[in-house]
């Protein structure tokens, strides 16, 4: 319980990051390169919250073992933290330039990680960064351990020079957010540099990951205010993933026939209703393999992923499931499609009206077209 009590703001910091892990493993659809690092990031960053307080408890524990322990706590921590700031980096890069291949290719900003670890391993001989006496198991600081805040630091000024020169490709309250928040694990380094019980310099980090998610990564309006269903910006992040990872899919634009004219004859909420009960079957045909959002009144698009059925079959359960509605007006519901795969060197748009232009031909000759 002692610990408990004075650790519980690592305790608290895990609690949040496994909170929106959780929602975020729920929202696993709308995926992007950008929440990926994101949970890079989180998955660092638990690993120092809960090194830190470890550091502190084998300090001087005299048990088998407890040397080993109170070591290994120790080197990890230090590493930890360039593998922290060069995901960091990454993920202000990516949101500024929009180029995973950019981030592999520099290694996701590990250079310093690496540096770090061979000088933890001239530590075994050498203590540079610390030292833990073998007979009372207590840790000291090494000659050379503000060299290692000076590496951390390094790297969120060079974020921070990043993000002023590339502030112009991205919107000001982005800047701001990385300018204002990816800085407090300096702060709270700063903090503890005066105060060493005071564990701020890595739950910190929390604060500034809860806020990029809550306005990098996740909308508000992901879903139709209507249907529920997806809608259109949550369609060209997905899109957009699955471009950058270049996996096989392809897209269904779905259009209803003669919807004015229901709106017309019935009225606008009978309209909506139509809407949300061919939303739901979309949900029911399409609940595994593919992301169906709505674009727009009447417009549907589906995102299908390795697609196992042909599109034909999709479009005869879609029909199935009309038929089977209690409305009448439900059951004569008929809708024209196109279907359009993605090719390499396709561009979002040439997808989108390629697909478009099939579905406008079904129209035309009243008959769908794959």
């Amino acid at each position: 319980m002692e610990y408990l009590v004075q650790f519980q703001l690592n305790v608290f910091a895990l609690l949040i990051l496994a909170v929106l892990f959780i929602i975020m493993r729920a929202r696993a659809k709308v995926e992007s390169f950008g929440k990926k690092l994101l949970r890079m990031i989180m998955a660092a960053t638990a690993a120092a919250i809960v090194l830190e307080p470890l550091t502190w408890i084998f300090d001087k524990k005299l048990f088998p073992g407890a040397y080993f322990l109170e070591y290994a706590t120790n080197f990890m921590l230090f590493l930890i933290g360039p593998i922290l700031g060069g995901l960091l980096l990454s993920y202000v890069d990516y949101h500024h330039l929009k180029t995973p291949s950019r981030i592999y290719k520099k290694g996701f900003y590990q250079h310093m990680s690496v540096i770090t670890l061979l000088i933890l391993l001239i530590n075994f001989f050498y203590p540079l960064y610390f030292q833990v006496e073998h007979f009372t198991n207590r840790y000291s600081s090494g000659d050379f351990k503000d060299l290692h805040y000076f590496v951390l630091a390094g790297l969120y000024i060079y974020m921070l020079l990043f993000v002023m020169k590339n502030r112009g490709k991205v919107p000001s309250y982005v800047s701001s957010i990385f300018i204002l928040f990816f800085a407090l694990p300096i702060v709270g380094m700063v903090v503890q540099l005066f105060e060493s019980q005071l564990y701020f310099s890595w739950t910190a980090n929390v604060l500034g990951i809860l806020v990029a998610y809550t306005f990098l990564e996740s909308h508000s309006t992901e879903q139709d205010a209507l249907t529920k269903l997806y809608n259109r910006q949550s369609y060209e992040m997905r899109l957009q993933h699955l471009m950058e990872t270049k996996r096989p899919f392809g897209v269904v634009v779905i259009d209803l026939n003669g919807f004015k004219q229901i709106n017309d004859q019935y009225g606008h909420q009978k309209g909506d209703d139509l809407l949300i009960e061919f939303s739901r079957v979309l949900r029911k045909v399409f609940n595994q393999d593919a992301l169906p959002a709505r674009l727009g009144g009447d417009e549907f698009i589906v995102i299908i992923e390795e697609k196992g059925k042909s599109t034909k079959t999709y479009v005869e359960e879609i029909s199935r499931f009309l038929k089977r509605s209690n409305d009448p007006l439900v059951r004569d519901l008929s809708f024209c499609y196109g279907y359009q795969c993605f090719s390499e060197g396709m561009s979002k748009e040439e997808l989108y009206t390629t697909a478009d232009e099939k579905m406008y031909k079904s129209k035309r000759t009243s008959k769908n077209v794959l």
